[in-house]
């Protein structure tokens, strides 16, 4: 999956765009950790009680040159995608939501859409 300027999640009526004026200390501010490739990179456990290694995540992804996001729910082990939307939990999404209001709220991403 490339980065993108702008980023639907699957099951997701809303599409958020990145914001291409963001500045390296803006993503620090908020909890993203850089990775060895140089990209900024955070996740949140959509599931609480669960813990993160083992719930369903949001992970968030800024490339280095800060010109592009991916953003995806993922399985525990992180190799696959998973659609929240399909799961019939309101809490996951609502924690979802928060999350992204979160970054839409500091300007790293604009949200568009429903």
């Amino acid at each position: 999956m490339a980065f993108e300027k702008a980023v639907q999640v699957p099951g997701d009526s809303k599409t958020y765009r990145f914001n291409p004026e963001l500045k390296r200390y803006a993503l620090g501010d908020t909890g993203f950790v850089q990775n060895n490739a140089g990209a900024y990179v955070m996740q949140w456990a959509l599931e609480p009680s669960k813990g993160l290694a083992s719930a369903i995540k949001l992970k968030v992804v800024v490339n280095k040159e800060l010109s592009g996001v991916k953003i995806k729910t993922i399985n525990p082990s992180g190799n696959d995608t998973v659609n929240i939307f399909k799961l019939n939990q309101p809490e996951m999404i609502e924690l979802y939501r928060f999350y992204l209001q979160e970054l839409v709220q500091r300007e790293i991403l604009f949200e568009e859409g429903a």
